[in-house]
């Protein structure tokens, strides 16, 4: 059902007539969640969760570990908070990184059958002398297990893929605005594979690009 709801922008008001005709049909005493924020309390400890860190407007700093309780940026002196008004409590930040954990993602991937058995298929195939079906087949690729020997041992370990771009989320005719998702692919798993599971590590705000210093994110 939430697959269904995320594919076809069902309304949460939708997803609760439907949950409640198929509660109609089914026995008594059954299960089935009777409204999407019961769902969606019980998909919640699932581990898909994300954290937010605060960072400096001008993509100078994170307000992370040891900097955390800074109240303004050590590079310009920008505050780390908005200006309170009226009687408000809670403190609020200029700017917000969302940030989706990966190791529970690769943990998954580990530990279902279906798709641990693909996690070495990078080291087992049969390359082509001259044709490049998978990036284990680049020199770039060669030339990193020759510096890494280590991590080359082990075939479990995991290589990534990043990518990302900028996209403004309200349309071509909104007012500019630059949103950057931040892209991660698992290139252990076979050709057809490597692009199916992206995961969404990190979604910097807008409205300005960070630019060069999206490395201070990263």
């Amino acid at each position: 059902m939430f697959t269904i709801k995320s594919d076809h922008g069902l309304s949460e008001v939708g997803y609760d007539k439907i949950i409640e005709w198929a509660r109609s049909i089914l026995p008594e005493g059954n299960r089935l969640k009777e409204k999407f924020y019961a769902a969606k309390s019980m998909m919640k400890p699932l581990g898909l969760g994300y954290q937010k860190i605060d960072m400096c407007p001008n993509f100078c700093m994170l307000y992370y570990l040891e900097n955390a309780e800074l109240t303004e940026c050590m590079t310009y002196g920008h505050s780390h908070y908005k200006p309170r008004t009226g009687r408000e409590k809670t403190l609020v930040a200029y700017k917000k990184l969302r940030y989706f954990p990966i190791t529970p993602r690769l943990q998954r991937l580990l530990m279902s059958p279906r798709t641990v058995e693909h996690m070495t298929w990078h080291q087992s195939h049969h390359a082509v002398d001259g044709v490049m079906v998978h990036p284990s087949d680049g020199e770039a690729w060669k030339h990193f297990n020759s510096l890494h020997p280590h991590f080359l041992a082990q075939s479990r370990n995991v290589r990534l893929g990043l990518c990302t771009n900028g996209f403004n989320p309200f349309g071509s005719f909104a007012t500019p605005y630059s949103c950057w998702p931040v892209i991660l692919t698992v290139y252990n798993l076979p050709s057809g594979m490597c692009i199916s599971p992206m995961f969404l590590s990190m979604v910097i705000p807008g409205p300005s690009s960070p630019s060069w210093n999206i490395d201070v994110c990263l």
